[in-house]
């Protein structure tokens, strides 16, 4: 930071008593408090982030995630929302090639398979949640990953061959967002090539009279700053030199002819943060029109002071103290209407982060060794912590981390809540693109502070915008907050006109869960829905109306799953990994490897077997339509039985001991199972059609020989069904009705049903245990992930243990840990071991 800012800002806090500024709550900062209240109250944040196992992969590889789900004010995994969606994006497409619906109690893990015929390229993984689709796309989660195909065949030998240098672009921004006609100002910038990636540069400033006003050059990843005093009737541009010696002309932001200007000192003491205010306005015919300054942190109000218009020039120290956390602390000034003049971001680095300490019970190994890693989390007195965390170890030949590549730590504190700067629109909303995030983090790079700083000069706040704020905009919530699945619709008479109060029977289905049942009512409109479900897989939805007097003469719809967002590319900083051929090869080779491994393991689960003779009863697959198993009587329909008949009921009726079956005098027929009675007040049994629940009209209305098989089940064998089974069940088998069968096809009276997607149960990660030899044994072992554990939690000691086993691979492994404590604070902790 130049001289001369640090003079000016030394200036003014000595002139600080000369000024009437107070911390009282007068009308405005009433005002502003209550606005920021209510905003808190209507429009909660969250935040998703990712960990994934290593930074690229190799088609036909497994993709290992954590997830991580956060309250956007305090960082605990505590947030209302319960379910995350994750999308594997192609980018040259635009489209979306594997999503995943996750079950999320603060957190969750999960895995994506990519196809080995993935065409070689980058593509981008996003996540969010229901509610945070209110927002723009750059609010969600988004990374990128390169995806290699298995040959190295037409592959540029040495990436490191071609680095775009050229300057495409630079943009300059005004330190608080003005500059301002005889007003000292300090210009924050940033090169960019063509990529979208800082690139250094060096150059001077001519006013219109050509005379130089200012030479600069950059200091870190393209971005440096340089002050100037803007004139009257003057314009200013700056010349870059590109690295043929040529000039690239940009201009500088028109200066204002009156207003205010705003330079922060955050980077001189430790304990304040000084601001300093300038103003070349003419004074008010209102010598009172206040202004105020506000110091918020993630929409709380940690500092205000109050002055007037009046003063030409003041100052204001804010205690780091009051700020609560780590992180982004957006500074703004205002009006007496409470219009933003100024504003300007600041990080707040006071080492309120999660230590994480990861220890080994060994410094260097053996090939296919077993490990033991502890793992211990303290806050920053070095108490120790409970916390959620996720392990990678990887094969460092094979995985080649960016040491400052995005993590928990920088996402969360930094780039979750950033938004770039332009200067058509200062309080535009755009994602904020950071490069290199990690490095501001590094305690080694003595300089990361005061690029962190510079780095501040050119972004905004993204969580909202004051003006909208201040005039009571709120912004349009089409999506809820989910607590778990929904399935909701309309229960209508034929004629689209509403039914008075229709009952809903919902039942949910599926291969791996037991049958679920809830009830409800239609709202005064006709709609229902049934929230805060928990269903896997591919599941069976259906949804059966009864009106008030009994009546099934309804049209009952089931609103189609919600699609996901549109795919809009959110471009970020991407770093590609530079490889050299011979690294690039042998990661090829070993990840190529490892897929056939798998692929022969799989393969040889069926070998075949010299021809032997089993004497005993022959297994049956269980049918998917006959959840309950063994029932408690049945009977199988063949051609005479079905010939005889003219309904299922007469198949039925005198064939099973303990159920009656009776005409009910309209028409059908009633069933009584003797000794069961119901827990709902009803005799009647539940009727199932091929595992579907349907009323007796349904079954009267089937062809007798259309049934395969009729099941009866009585007392604790249709306990399974809950109370809607405790009058028993009548179920039957139809031949036509296989799992595959799409029964939405099917229209029946007061009835609908539809397939739909649930939560995706994640696999586990699969590692080798080599302390007991199995014949796979044999095969070689150079995975590039050793070891994946998504849910580690420490203990009230902060304490956890892990153990895995080592490849064949003689190189060094790197361990890299990150996570979240119960009280919000997030960390990364890595380690290397050797194995020889």
């Amino acid at each position: 930071m130049n001289r001369k800012f640090y003079l000016l800002i030394g200036f003014a806090f000595c002139l600080i008593t000369a000024f009437t500024f107070t911390q009282d709550g007068g009308t405005l900062t009433e005002k502003i408090i209550a606005k920021l209240e209510k905003y808190q109250q209507i429009t909660p944040q969250e935040k998703v982030y990712l960990h994934f196992d290593k930074p690229y992969y190799m088609a036909g590889e497994t993709m290992w995630f954590k997830g991580y789900l956060f309250d956007g004010v305090s960082h605990k995994i505590d947030s209302v929302s319960r379910v995350i969606y994750v999308d594997l994006i192609d980018e040259t497409q635009g489209k979306i090639i594997s999503s995943r619906i996750l079950k999320c109690i603060g957190s969750t893990f999960g895995d994506i398979a990519l196809p080995d015929s993935l065409i070689e390229g980058v593509y981008q993984i996003r996540a969010y949640t229901n509610y945070m689709r209110n927002y723009s796309e750059e609010f969600y989660f988004h990374q990128e990953f390169k995806v290699y195909q298995g040959s190295i065949k037409n592959r540029l030998t040495n990436t490191n061959a071609q680095k775009l240098t050229e300057v495409a672009d630079v943009q300059f921004f005004p330190e608080g967002g003005n500059s301002v006609i005889n007003l000292d100002s300090r210009i924050g910038f940033k090169a960019l090539n063509m990529a979208g990636k800082g690139v250094d540069i060096q150059g001077f400033v001519l006013d219109n009279t050509k005379d130089t006003v200012v030479a600069f050059q950059s200091e870190h990843l393209g971005m440096g700053f340089f002050n100037y005093t803007p004139e009257t009737q003057k314009t200013y541009t700056a010349f870059v030199r590109q690295n043929d010696g040529k000039y690239q002309i940009f201009s500088l932001p028109n200066a204002y002819e009156q207003g205010f200007t705003m330079a922060v000192d955050n980077l001189s003491n430790k304990e304040k943060v000084k601001v300093f205010i300038s103003n070349n306005s003419p004074k008010p015919a209102d010598k009172t029109s206040e202004i105020i300054i506000v110091a918020h942190q993630r929409g709380q109000i940690v500092f205000m002071a109050k002055g007037n218009e009046t003063q030409k020039s003041f100052g204001v120290s804010i205690p780091k103290s009051k700020i609560l956390y780590d992180g982004i602390v957006q500074i703004t000034l205002m009006n007496a209407k409470g219009e933003p003049l100024c504003e300007r971001l600041i990080f707040n680095d006071q080492n309120k982060q999660l230590n994480l300490k990861i220890t080994p019970d060994k410094t260097n190994y053996k090939i296919r060794e077993k490990v033991t890693v502890d793992l211990e989390a303290t806050d920053a007195e070095g108490k120790p912590v409970e916390g959620n965390f996720s392990i990678a170890v990887t094969d460092a030949s094979q995985v080649l981390a960016d040491p400052y590549q995005e993590n928990i730590l920088t996402y969360l504190l930094l780039s979750s809540d950033v938004s770039n700067l332009s200067n058509a629109d200062y309080y535009s909303a755009l994602r904020g693109n950071i490069e290199q995030p990690a490095y501001y983090f590094g305690k080694e790079n003595f300089s990361s502070n005061r690029h962190l700083d510079i780095l501040m000069m050119t972004q905004g706040w993204r969580r909202f915008i004051w003006r909208n704020l201040m005039t009571d905009k709120e912004p349009k919530l089409n999506y809820f907050l989910e607590t778990g699945l929904e399935v909701s619709g309309t229960a209508l008479r034929p004629n689209g006109k509403i039914a008075d109060k229709v009952t809903l029977t919902l039942m949910l289905k599926n291969d791996k869960q037991i049958p679920q049942f809830q009830m409800g009512v239609t709202d005064s409109v006709g709609r229902y829905s049934f929230y805060g479900l928990d269903f896997n897989d591919t599941t069976k939805v259906f949804v059966q109306g009864v009106k008030q007097g009994g009546g099934k003469n309804l049209e009952v719809t089931i609103n189609p799953q919600k699609p996901s967002p549109k795919v809009k590319i959110v471009k970020i900083p991407y770093n590609p990994m530079e490889f050299n051929a011979k690294d690039l090869a042998d990661f090829l080779k070993r990840a190529n490897d490892a897929i056939e491994l798998e692929k022969k393991l799989k393969l040889n689960k069926d070998q075949m077997l010299q021809e032997v003779v089993v004497k005993a009863k022959k297994y049956e697959a269980p049918d998917p339509r006959t959840i309950y198993g063994q029932a408690s009587n049945s009977i199988k329909v063949d051609n005479v039985l079905c010939a005889g008949a003219t309904s299922v009921f007469q198949m039925i009726q005198g064939r099973v001991a303990g159920v009656q079956v009776s005409p009910n005098g309209q028409g059908g027929y009633s069933v009584l199972i003797r000794g069961i009675s119901s827990f709902t007040g009803s005799n009647e049994p539940l009727y199932l059609m091929d595992g579907m629940p349907v009323d007796a009209s349904a079954f009267a209305a089937i062809n007798p020989c259309d049934v395969d098989k009729i099941d009866i089940l009585k007392g604790a064998d249709a306990s399974i069904f809950g109370s809607r089974g405790s009058a028993g069940v009548i179920a039957i088998l139809t031949k036509r009705g296989g799992n595959n069968y799409d029964y939405s096809k099917d229209p029946v009276s007061g009835v609908s049903i539809q397939k739909r997607m649930g939560y995706n149960i994640p696999r586990e990660f699969y590692a080798p245990k080599y302390d007991v030899s199995i014949p796979d044994h044999v095969r070689p072992d150079f995975r590039s992930t050793l070891h994946w554990q998504p849910n580690i939690r420490t203990d009230a000691q902060g304490k956890a243990t892990l153990t895995y086993w080592n490849t064949d691979a003689k190189a060094t492994m790197k361990i890299i840990a990150e996570g979240v404590s119960n009280q919000g604070l997030v960390g990364v902790g890595k380690f290397e071991y050797g194995v020889k």
